[in-house]
């Protein structure tokens, strides 16, 4: 009786081992199947995620897998109180403790989003909005919303307030987590150059700073020209001399063709540098950091003329018969 007792209990335990050898080998080795028409899934996991509402997302996307030993998993290797936000590419083959590691750990999905040296801020919301590795809002905000939610002080003018940059993000982030970076960078970056100016700029102010980095990015594309242009602009503000620069007219311009005309030039608004003078209101795009240390920076110069010499490059004169001649030479050759 005692033998048949001892066999028994003997049983129990290879059994109970066995059970237990089993669930640790499927939360660690076996791999895990998804069926779906992509053969991966993208987990989107969103910020107040619960682990039974991901294990629900996952199977409803098609991975093949037991929810709960999907639960348990998440308490053996994870953390139920730390779920990471953002977008996780789940793959097939991947096991059980691979998938809560990726998210315990947020190895999430990366994207990248350019906002390239001369945009404006409007166009910079459009492809903020198109970009799909972006979370959104239902109802689409308006650039002065932004301004708002990005925490900008009140009235802000959107134009030249974010940074050209290329910007590196978890896919799944809120649109506004990207633009209030970019708003901050650019704050930053224009709070350094107005603290490191050299003393003898135009410029009184950090906004004024700004609106001529913007001037200068529209100017010209090339790195060794953006301080001698900043040197012309700086020269003709100490001079009371008109600004006299196109961007700023064709960004008074609605619907601008891509021609300026003469009539355009002729035409009252606040931008045309043409009429009036000093600086426009407001920057006219979001500068690069060159032409934001440019308008710092200034060459020391005499200049007070440049005209499109070609690829890139400007000539520059210190005389109105100099300027004159150099348009003859370069423009007139151009067709222009």
């Amino acid at each position: 009786m005692i033998r048949k007792i001892i066999i028994f209990l003997l049983l129990i335990v290879v059994a109970i081992g066995g059970t237990a050898g089993y669930g640790y080998w499927y939360l660690t080795s076996k791999p895990i199947a998804i069926s779906s028409a992509e053969n991966e899934m993208i987990l989107h996991v969103k910020s107040g995620s619960t682990v039974n509402g991901i294990i629900k997302q996952m199977i409803s996307g098609g991975l093949q897998v037991r929810p709960e030993a999907m639960k348990l998993a998440f308490k053996l290797f994870g953390n139920e109180r730390a779920i990471h936000a953002g977008r996780y590419l789940i793959v097939p083959n991947m096991t059980v403790q691979e998938i809560v590691d990726h998210i315990s750990k947020a190895k999430v999905m990366m994207s990248k989003l350019t906002l390239v040296e001369g945009i404006t801020s409007k166009d910079f919301l459009k492809l903020v909005l198109a970009n799909k590795d972006l979370e959104h809002d239902t109802n689409t905000p308006s650039i002065t919303e932004v301004m708002k939610k990005i925490g900008a002080p009140e009235n802000t003018h959107p134009e030249g307030q974010f940074a050209a940059d290329t910007y590196t993000f978890a896919a799944g982030i809120p649109d506004m987590t990207l633009l209030s970076n970019a708003y901050k960078q650019q704050q930053n970056r224009i709070k350094r150059a107005w603290e490191t100016r050299d003393p003898s700029v135009a410029v009184k102010s950090p906004y004024e700073l700004l609106i001529l980095a913007s001037l200068i990015e529209k100017e010209t594309g090339h790195p060794q020209d953006r301080p001698l242009v900043s040197s012309v602009f700086n020269n003709r503000l100490k001079k009371n001399m008109l600004l006299q620069t196109d961007p700023t007219v064709i960004y008074g311009i609605e619907g601008f063709d891509g021609r300026i005309l003469k009539s355009h030039l002729k035409k009252d608004h606040p931008y045309n540098t043409y009429i009036h003078p000093g600086l426009p209101p407001t920057p006219i795009c979001n500068p690069g950091l060159s032409s934001i240390e440019a308008a710092a920076h200034p060459a020391k110069t005499d200049y007070l003329y440049f005209v499109a010499q070609g690829q890139g490059k400007s000539y520059f004169s210190k005389s109105l018969s100099e300027h004159n001649a150099a348009v003859k030479k370069y423009l007139r050759s151009q067709g222009k």
